[in-house]
């Protein structure tokens, strides 16, 4: 049975004991995994409502118990005040942006690959790998501990955590386990989504690593230590994944321009930051040899000299840090500036150490390029700017490199930059390693020794993909696929669908053309950037169609301006003909289709707006119709035209006239009630999209749902399916009667289906749905035909 053990929490300022904590035991490490088990199926799901929910409580409860978590944090770890309050603030920065992340679907990292021929769907998302084991960082007792970065991203990811505390301090860990709970439990989340673990032996930590329920494990520490736990994963019967950060050296290079008196303040100042305990101190700084590079290295151990010695996490630092320097001191041709040596007075503190040598003695000894954590730094002297390709060049994996150039050093600096880049995670220009942002772009990683994976990050929202993994979907029916994957798009995400990003739902389901531009569709930009002739084209459409608007098919069609000009200067006369308009007239919905009118429904604004776009529909159907006849049929021989495109004129033989009304469709997102009209307005139409009349309408507060209440029915009904086929072939056969343009394009296939979706599904929906509208409305202004 295992012994009962304990330790105890130390004030690193004094040396005094503050608490004693008992270590975990076998039965706790049980009792978590079961927990973690158990909640996995639940947490690890494919809506992110639940997981957002929490990092956002974890959040609030944090900075609602901010200040006695920096008193406590304070006395344990002996970092500054105003240090720790800015890493709470980091850590609830993490949690949301993570939420923020999640919440968007990013995560997913949905892809879409239609059947296309003979190749099959193919459907990509990622999903949680599993109960995460997190062990907390010493010197980040809120950004890399309990509810750090590691902790934050696995919750996010769908995946259940584990926490090993760090014994430097255990009452900080409990405080903030306590925030976490209070979370779980006031968004209802799983009880055994995260535990606390606290020992300050490794028989836990070992049995966490190897324990069979455990997916991944996340580390911040030592490289003995970080290694340990790889090796330990590693020989599972079944291997897992390690992220592990194990420390840095974090090289500077200072070229010749750069050399200041300022430059050495900042270097002093980095390396001292929280007393040199950080994994991106600068560790190693190579100076030009000659009187600046003197003025240099005396300004910085002036600077170094100032300052009081710091105080380390805990004593096994201050000796390991005290060991090391002493080492170094002795080593041939290092010259010892300043420091190195433990002081008399109680607590666990150490001076600002430095030293000195020269750039054959640091390549030639393998001692000077390893990481001595703490307030400890190196300068290297070197003769000429081509000297240090080869001190580049010596280093193994570190998380930064940094660069100091000025004036004339740009050549030397993109050489240095070239090597740096096989060997860093972060390449710095001008600044100082410490510091590290927390945004999108951030890679706070970098190749082994550093971490165990060069391609993760701990730092930034891409840290979440170290505890996801991919799963591909081959010819799934569309209930058997995760929400992120389903053609209708019901968490309303980002996806790359065909290509080309979008958020629109997709139609895979339909034949010929129109499934292909349902497809295409939504990949398209909604306002392409347009060349001058098809600019002209979109300027003239309103006059020759009567409305003050562009409709979405030539939208669409702008981005194949080869189809596009030619075909609308060839079919302009023919729009403004006779049997054009009368063909067009032609196209209505039966009265027997159109209800009673509904009191509670009226807004003139709507109602003009909808006379105006509805009455502009049968002519859209008519050209569409034309267009697509001429990629799919043939022009009528008949009609010539001469085959060339007449001169560009005026604003068209209509103009718009003044009763026509154009409203501009709401941006804002829609609430709960009304993304889910637009969802099913979708699925009832076969719609990729919601057009604008449907975001027109939806900007009237409470107008959109109560009108598709009363529209969805008779759009789902026998009668409203027959008019629109009704609708079609009157199209086809007004479209056979006209001529039509022959257009020699390299996307015909493109254009083809473009044409084909608004022609077979869009058009002839909103055609109906428009003439419903105005008879809900009270007005009799629908087309209809007899």
């Amino acid at each position: 049975m295992q012994s009962a053990k304990s330790f105890s929490s130390i004030d690193p300022r004094t040396g005094a004991e503050r608490r004693r904590f008992a270590d975990a035991t076998h039965a706790d490490l049980d009792k978590a995994l079961a927990g973690a088990g158990e909640a996995f199926p639940e947490w690890g799901g494919f809506d992110p409502a639940p997981r957002v929910a929490l990092l956002r409580r974890i959040a609030d409860e944090l900075m609602t118990r901010r200040a006695e978590l920096v008193a406590v944090a304070g006395a344990e770890t002996g970092l500054p005040e105003q240090r720790l309050v800015g890493e709470v603030e980091r850590t609830v920065l993490q949690l949301t942006q993570f939420a923020r992340m999640i919440e968007k679907g990013d995560h997913f990292d949905a892809v879409i690959d239609p059947a296309t021929g003979t190749a099959a769907d193919l459907r990509r998302v990622n999903v949680p790998l599993g109960p995460v084991a997190v062990f907390a960082a010493s010197n980040f007792p809120f950004a890399f501990s309990v509810a750090g970065t590691d902790t934050a991203a696995a919750l996010a990811a769908g995946c259940p955590v584990i926490v090993k505390g760090h014994p430097s301090h255990p009452e900080t860990a409990e405080l903030v386990a306590g925030a976490v709970h209070a979370a779980v439990a006031a968004t209802g989340a799983p009880s055994g989504v995260f535990q606390l673990l606290q020992e300050s032996g490794l028989e836990v930590a070992r049995r966490l690593v190897t324990a069979p329920g455990i997916a991944a494990v996340a580390f911040t520490g030592s490289l003995a230590g970080g290694r340990a736990i790889f090796d330990l994963a590693a020989a599972r019967p079944r291997p897992i994944p390690v992220y592990a950060e194990m420390g840095s050296l974090n090289p500077v290079f200072v070229l010749p321009g750069a050399l200041t008196e300022s430059l050495a303040d900042g270097f002093a100042g980095s390396l001292t930051t929280s007393n040199g305990q950080l994994c991106t101190k600068p560790g190693v700084i190579f100076v030009p040899s000659g009187e600046a590079g003197d003025g240099f290295v005396a300004r910085a151990v002036h600077r170094l000299q100032e300052q009081p010695p710091g105080v380390m996490l805990n004593d096994a630092m201050r000796q390991r840090l005290a060991a090391g320097a002493a080492e170094v001191a002795e080593r041939a041709g290092v010259r010892v500036l300043t420091g190195g040596v433990l002081p008399d007075d109680a607590g666990f503190s150490f001076p600002a150490s430095l030293v000195e040598a020269d750039l054959a003695t640091f390549l030639a000894d393998p001692a000077l390029g390893e990481e001595r954590f703490g307030p400890f730094g190196v300068i290297v002297r070197y003769g000429q700017a081509d000297e240090l390709i080869a001190a580049a060049r010596s280093f193994d994996g570190h998380l930064t490199g940094t660069i100091q150039l000025g004036a004339g050093d740009s050549d030397d600096g993109r050489r240095l930059a070239g090597e740096l880049a096989a060997r860093v995670g972060r390449i710095v220009w001008n600044g100082w390693p410490t510091g590290v942002a927390v945004t999108d772009a951030m890679h706070h990683g970098g190749p082994y020794p550093a971490t165990t994976n060069a391609a993760a990050t701990s730092v930034g929202t891409n840290g979440i993909f170290r505890f996801l993994r991919p799963v591909a979907y081959q010819n799934s029916p569309q209930d058997q696929l995760p929400a992120p994957l389903r053609d209708a798009n019901p968490l309303r995400i980002g996806r790359k669908v065909a290509g080309g990003t979008t958020a629109e739902a997709i139609i895979t389901t339909g034949p010929g053309d129109a499934a292909r531009g349902a497809v295409l569709l939504p990949t398209l930009p909604g306002k392409p950037e347009l060349t001058p002739e098809a600019a002209q084209v979109i300027k003239e459409v309103p006059g020759y169609l009567g409305v003050p608007f562009v409709s979405p098919i030539f939208q669409a069609l702008a981005n194949y301006p080869d189809y596009l000009v030619p075909a609308w200067n060839r079919f302009k006369p023919v729009i403004g003909s006779a049997e054009f308009q009368q063909a067009a007239a032609g196209l209505g919905v039966p009265a027997g289709l159109l209800p009673a009118p509904v009191e509670s429904l009226s807004g003139t604004d709507i109602a003009r707006y909808t006379i105006t776009f509805h009455r502009l529909l049968p002519e859209i159907l008519l050209l569409a119709s034309c267009w697509y006849r001429g990629l799919t049929v043939g022009a009528d021989p008949a009609f010539a035209l001469d085959g060339s495109a007449p001169p560009l004129t005026g604003p068209g033989p209509r103009g718009v006239p003044p009763e026509a009304v154009n409203i501009v469709p709401d941006g804002t997102p829609p609430g709960e009630e009304l993304a889910r009209v637009y969802e099913e307005i979708r699925a009832v139409h076969d719609h990729p999209r919601v057009l604008s009349y449907y975001r027109a309408i939806g900007g009237r507060p409470g107008l959109m749902p109560q009108v598709w209440k009363r529209l969805e029915p008779i759009a789902r009904s026998a009668e409203y399916a027959a008019a629109r086929e009704q609708v079609l072939a009157d199209a086809d056969a007004a479209a056979a009667r006209l001529p039509v343009p022959v257009i020699d394009t390299a996307h015909a296939e493109d254009v083809a289906a473009i044409l084909a979706l608004f022609r077979l599904r869009l058009i002839p929906s909103l055609l109906l749905d428009t003439a419903v509208v105005l008879a809900l409305l009270g007005e009799k202004a629908a087309v209809v035909t007899a």
